[in-house]
């Protein structure tokens, strides 16, 4: 399952190192088809193919590193192999393509195959209603298999937005609740119930939204109509069929990677005592296949060769429906999917190639522990804010918001984890910098739209004899934005600075369009300065066409 909006997300930041040396001898006589011949040593951790025809490829691809490992595959041949230096949990054992990582939402293409493979076999219909496999569902009369595969069905996200799919209100509650999921004392049962009882957050059909219950619900459906457990199915028609004999679904213990920096997890509940998923009956579907790099190029090749489905439900797997196919993301290039599950991070990612047919990119890592950041504010006049339910208080700043409906607080966890994110984003001395001087204090986020709020310490953020102003700021932000969206194929469609009141305070707010992948977002940030320290930030984002009135409700006069 991908966790995102819960007080202890943890987010994947794939960071780019210069990849070490290689001596080809060592490994002279591996076949370049196959993982499991390569052979890592103590001293070299990657392997590269040395055929002239893969240079570019090498070139592109041969020098990224992660906290885990990474594969580069063609249909045909291996292209680059890494592995970090670090041991397996057995203590002995060198990570290499055969550690086992939680693959978490990267399941969900294997839920997708599954169905479509039971619809070849006349067991299910892509147009049949929930209320057929569930009939307390009365909700379900318009929802159907397909609505659950494109992520299209309007059922609240068990995991990512827990209040309105369980009944409940608060971060406890939610984190609660998501530890008794995580450690399997909801059962089966208890889950239906809650759906049957859940609003929806949108009309079935009308848009996308990502939600982990869609492919919850698809396993239990897998379930009913091939009268197998979810595992067991998976196994014999998909891992069994592929060769993928280190690969398991709904299992414990048997995953070898070493996670760290998890006694907070533990704490709450949300692993095992060692930091590994400790439910294996609620991770089905949406998540809980456990693999490794060996297994998942075979896995991989196998789909896209047309051993696992027909063509014509490739077809269907492939086609995107408001920016979903079914278990995979369509992208520029081709396809992916990724995932978190609190200790490790995975992605799989496809690109069509007119040359090599396909290219596969498979990353399994383990995520990091946060550094400890010093509070910037330290020194500052400024005051501890207040978030209770959908408030926001700050009573130095003189800002009190009161957050639109649907967008639940991240939490400590994630603030840290998302700056984290921004200071490991930027080589540039002046915005890391500038970084280090923010405090990240709040965040309020669902899978449409944000909103966060920050403050800047400008005698650590800028030097302190240097006017730094409001202006600058949002002028320095329009630029990364600027560089950041090209870089990626994307753009800053249109910008204004302009001057606005309220709450009764006067704040400059930069207003910009983002276009990426064919989809438009909305951009507001507020500047405000509090004194000859401190610097407000609100940053306002939707990419469901709310615009700045929408956000601009939020702030209460003091």
């Amino acid at each position: 399952m991908c966790i995102k909006n819960i007080s202890l997300k943890k987010s994947a930041v794939s960071v780019l190192v210069s990849a070490l040396m290689l001596s080809f001898g060592a490994c002279a006589n591996n076949s370049r088809n196959s993982l499991s011949s390569i052979k890592l040593t103590d001293s070299e951790r990657t392997w590269k193919n040395p055929d002239t025809k893969y240079a570019e490829l090498v070139k592109q691809y041969g020098e990224e590193t992660c906290p885990g490992t990474l594969v580069v595959a063609t249909d045909k041949d291996i292209i680059y192999l890494y592995a970090e230096k670090e041991l397996e949990k057995d203590g002995k054992t060198l990570e290499s393509q055969d550690t086992v990582f939680d693959m978490a939402s990267v399941s969900k293409t294997f839920t997708a195959v599954a169905v479509l493979q039971l619809k070849e076999k006349n067991k299910l219909g892509l147009d049949d209603t929930l209320d057929k496999y569930f009939p307390e569902y009365e909700t379900g009369k318009k929802i159907t298999v397909n609505h659950l595969l494109h992520m299209t069905s309007g059922i609240a996200d068990y995991c990512n937005n827990p209040d309105p799919f369980w009944n409940i209100s608060g971060a406890d509650a939610a984190n609660q609740k998501l530890s008794d999921i995580f450690l399997d004392k909801i059962t089966d049962e208890e889950f239906l119930q809650a759906l049957y009882k859940a609003p929806l957050d949108f009309e079935p059909g009308t848009k996308f939204e990502y939600s982990n219950t869609n492919y919850h619900l698809l396993a239990f459906i897998i379930e009913k109509v091939s009268g197998e457990k979810y595992c067991d199915y998976v196994k014999k028609n998909i891992f069994d069929k592929c060769g993928m004999t280190k690969t398991t679904s709904m299992a414990a213990g048997d995953m070898t990677y070493v996670p760290v920096g998890f006694d907070e997890l533990v704490k709450y509940g949300f692993t095992d005592k060692d930091g590994y998923p400790a439910g294996p009956n609620n991770y089905r579907g949406d998540s809980g296949i456990h693999s490794c790099l060996s297994d998942m190029v075979k896995f991989d090749r196998a789909l896209f060769a047309g051993k696992l489905l027909s063509k014509a439900s490739m077809e269907i797997l492939l086609k995107e429906e408001n920016g979903y196919c079914c278990g995979l993301m369509k992208e520029k290039d081709g396809y992916s999917h990724n995932g978190s599950s609190l200790t490790c991070n995975t992605d799989n990612k496809i690109i069509e190639s007119e040359e090599f047919g396909h290219i596969y990119i498979i990353k399994l890592e383990r995520e990091l522990p946060i550094p400890e950041i010093e509070d910037p504010m330290i020194g500052t006049n400024f005051k501890q804010s207040i978030i209770k339910g959908d408030s926001y208080t700050n009573e130095y700043a003189g800002l009190k918001l009161k957050l639109p409906k649907g967008l639940p607080e991240a939490g400590e966890h994630a603030r840290k984890t998302a700056k984290n994110a921004d200071l490991q984003s930027t080589s540039d001395k002046k915005v890391k910098s500038r970084d280090l001087a923010t405090r990240f204090d709040a965040a309020f986020w669902s899978t449409e739209d944000c909103v966060e709020v920050h403050y800047m310490n400008r005698k650590l953020g800028v030097p302190y004899d240097q006017d730094y102003t409001e202006e600058d700021w949002l002028n320095d932000l329009l630029k990364e934005y600027t560089e950041h969206y090209e870089k990626h194929g994307g753009k800053v469609a249109s910008n204004e600075i302009t001057k606005v009141t309220l709450g009764g305070k006067e704040y400059l707010r930069l207003t910009m369009v983002l276009e990426h992948d064919g989809e438009k977002g909305n951009a507001n940030i507020y500047v405000r300065k509090l004194d000859d320290d401190l610097i407000l930030r609100i940053d306002a984002f939707s990419w469901a066409g709310k615009t700045s009135e929408h956000f601009e409700k939020m702030f209460i006069q003091k």
